[in-house]
């Protein structure tokens, strides 16, 4: 009737079952011809050729059936069950925005590349491909922040967007608007129902337009319950290293519970991109699942049929006469 996968919720009930010997005998001790008075004869011989009834002989059939049901009720009270799973299973997917600059800097040559945008790009599209459940948005800047794609699974469409990234903002003038590219990524996120938002920005400089102050975006976010990872990206270009504020690009991300990391080169860049996904994973993965078939009905209704068939066969076919 029963898997070898069995456990019981209430396994101490099953001590009721030691009780059925002591059920049994009392039972025994209590049947009717033994409680009524008899004849005192001076031999049993006579009696040795006395013969049950066809129905007596049955008899013990009452008690057994009882017996049995009690077994089945106690088996039932202890809630006999089997594991439907046990396993690791992860949340829905994440939202993410990448917000990644397009100054002209990023036309200098570094990370293993022709051009740090070159390598920017290769690392945002084996990213974005790398997705399953993940909605992705897409900002850039430079003096200003643009929002290119809202929060969606169309992964092909976003890689064609980044091949083309350049020639869609030719109208923008020179600069890094690190503050608008975390406000825009913020306000993608604000109608977001995941329990994952996040922001990852990649600048090689430091916000160059007093508009909206990077603080005050952090700011929003944290409010907002978005996180932003930043990205800093380093060449051997004495220029671009001493433009990075790297102080400020980690106080950003902290204050929204997020963190600050360097990339030098193309590798190092996509595996930042990797391990903010599989950290805001993990936040809110489950470590156990384990959902469990109650028995219950098994056991129970044979054990109520049988002490219901007990008291019906006393009652009518094995029932004594007075």
């Amino acid at each position: 009737m029963f898997g070898s996968d069995v456990q019981f919720a209430d396994p101490w009930v099953l001590g009721g079952l030691a009780a059925l010997p002591l059920i049994a005998l009392l039972l025994w001790r209590l049947r009717p011809e033994r409680l009524r008075g008899g004849a005192v004869l001076s031999t049993l011989g006579p009696l040795t050729q006395i013969r049950p009834a066809g129905r007596a002989r049955w008899r013990p059939l009452v008690a057994l059936a009882v017996l049995a049901g009690l077994a089945c009720l106690i088996v039932a009270l202890a809630r006999p069950q089997t594991i439907k799973a046990d396993a690791t299973v992860e949340t829905q997917g994440i939202d993410i925005v990448l917000a990644f600059d397009i100054s002209g800097s990023m036309q200098d040559a570094g990370l293993g590349a022709r051009t740090k945008m070159d390598a920017a790009k290769r690392a945002l599209k084996d990213f974005i491909n790398g997705r399953e459940n993940d909605r992705i948005g897409l900002v850039v800047f430079k003096s200003d922040s643009r929002i290119m794609a809202p929060l969606t699974l169309d992964y092909r469409a976003l890689t064609q967007m980044i091949d083309d990234v350049e020639k869609q903002n030719e109208g923008l003038n020179d600069g890094t608007a690190i503050g608008k590219g975390i406000a825009d990524g913020t306000s993608l996120l604000r109608n977001s129902r995941t329990k994952s938002r996040v922001i990852i920005l990649a600048t090689d400089g430091q916000n160059n337009e007093p508009t909206v102050p990077p603080e005050q975006a952090a700011a929003i976010a944290e409010t907002l319950k978005v996180r932003l990872y930043t990205i800093g990206i380093l060449t051997a270009n004495t220029r671009a290293e001493t433009s990075l504020d790297e102080r400020s690009m980690r106080a950003y991300s902290e204050r929204t519970g997020g963190s600050y990391a360097r990339a030098t080169n193309g590798d190092e860049l996509k595996g930042i991109y990797e391990n903010v996904a599989n950290l805001e994973k993990s936040r809110f993965e489950r470590q156990r699942l384990i959902r469990y078939n109650e028995l219950m009905l098994w056991p129970l209704i044979p054990g109520i049929a049988l002490i219901l068939l007990g008291v019906l066969l006393d009652t009518t076919w094995l029932r004594r006469a007075p």
